[in-house]
């Protein structure tokens, strides 16, 4: 499916060396469960499909022994929590990119800029496998989850506790000065992330996760690095968001300031 949105019949038979009836039977029983679709053209492996080829490799690696409620859906994938072969709780994130988000990802993202005809479930293997590594080269010097897996479009991270900011009233339980703190503390992780060499590069409220006494910042594949011609006005807007929200609370904050302090210019 790299070089194919539908891969004919004739090309999966040469693919899996056996008789064609063979694999047609094969895909006739993959169809019915739907794990693979089909069309007047070929066929392509579903999302589901995809989900259980990414669940089978994690198992046979004695990373995964199960899986259990989803946690959520977010902009790009869905979350699930699992537990791993050392019975310790993590979270699988699968990163799911449809037609429209791979319209905007081509925009910003360097790994996908080159790649004319390219599947969704490919987009979402390339995006899982960059958050990966990026989180790796992160934590844990920078407060991001813990990253334990990767495979195909899937990834196993470090169970982390808390709420998005944004449906958080920080009011109800802090202080105007712990508030501020929290603010700098976030700025500091920013900072921190880019003197590694990365601007998350969609960061906001709603990828913060605060439990009352510490945050995570999640969400790190459209992350870029601080070299890319475009950095400047990615963290600029990482900076803003961030103010923005902080702001309602009254917190006075010089956005031009915070943004030379995280390059390091004063």
């Amino acid at each position: 499916m790299r070089r194919h949105e539908w891969v004919p019949l004739d090309v999966i038979v040469r693919r899996a060396n056996m008789p064609e009836k063979d694999v047609l039977y094969r895909l006739k029983r993959l169809n019915k469960f739907e794990f693979v679709v089909r069309s007047t053209y070929g066929y392509a492996v579903s999302g589901m499909g995809y989900d259980a080829l990414a669940l089978n490799a994690l198992y046979k690696k004695g990373i995964l022994k199960a899986i259990g409620n989803k946690l959520g859906v977010g902009k790009e994938g869905d979350v699930y929590l699992v537990l791993l072969n050392d019975d310790r709780e993590a979270v699988l994130k699968f990163h799911k990119h449809g037609k429209t988000c791979f319209t905007r990802s081509k925009r910003y993202r360097d790994y996908l800029a080159d790649k004319h005809h390219i599947s969704w479930l490919y987009v979402s293997r390339l995006s899982a496998e960059r958050e990966y590594n990026i989180l790796n080269e992160l934590f844990p010097l920078v407060k991001v989850p813990e990253p334990i897996a990767w495979n195909r479009h899937a990834i196993i991270l470090g169970k982390v506790e808390g709420e998005e900011l944004k449906r958080i009233d920080l009011e109800k339980f802090l202080t105007k000065d712990e508030i501020k703190k929290l603010f700098y503390d976030v700025v500091e992780e920013i900072k921190k992330a880019y003197d590694i060499g990365y601007i998350h590069g969609d960061l906001s409220e709603f990828n913060i996760l605060y439990n009352g006494e510490d945050f995570v910042i999640i969400d790190w594949p459209q992350a870029i690095e601080k070299y890319h011609p475009e950095a400047d006005f990615y963290l600029k807007r990482d900076i803003h968001n961030v103010c923005r929200y902080f702001k309602k609370y009254k917190i006075d904050i010089d956005e031009n300031k915070i943004f030379k302090y995280v390059k390091g210019i004063e």
